[in-house]
């Protein structure tokens, strides 16, 4: 039996001064073993005012990533990149998250997890030390089919 992920981004929300027109991608590389699988899921340049929680905008994109054998442990490696959009220069953060899970056997109900990835963006050129952080909801299903 093989153990698969589901991937999806499920809210977005930013704090600061920064800025209000924002893209960002999330990866996500599942290990059992090795490399079973990938994904990306990116998010187009959109306007999003400064302390606001929402969903990502658009229909909610979830990708199933192969996770190997079920019942071993499953490492997801993610990596996220927030963009503020600007006329000149773009402001641009990344963060690097690892996850470990064990994954489900064929009777055990789905591991369902969601994280938060929280990314700093500095405005540049740094004159103003003005600094934004947009954090990034992902879920991840785990389970065995």
């Amino acid at each position: 039996m093989q153990g698969i992920i589901t991937f999806s981004i499920v809210e977005e929300n930013h704090t600061g001064p920064i800025g209000d027109d924002w893209k960002y991608w999330v990866e996500a590389k599942v290990y059992n073993e090795g490399l079973k699988g990938e994904a990306i899921i990116s998010v187009p340049e959109h306007t999003f005012p400064a302390d606001t929680i929402q969903n990502p905008p658009g229909p909610l994109q979830s990708i199933k990533i192969p996770a190997g054998d079920c019942g071993k442990p499953v490492k997801i490696k993610i990596l996220a990149e927030a963009t503020e959009v600007d006329i000149f220069k773009n402001d641009v953060g990344k963060k690097n998250i690892d996850l470990s899970l064990q994954c489900p056997s064929a009777n055990d109900e789905p591991l369902i997890v969601e994280r938060e990835i929280q990314i700093g963006v500095v405005e540049t050129p740094n004159l103003s030390s003005k600094t934004s952080l947009f954090t990034i909801k992902v879920r991840f299903v785990l389970n065995c089919e």
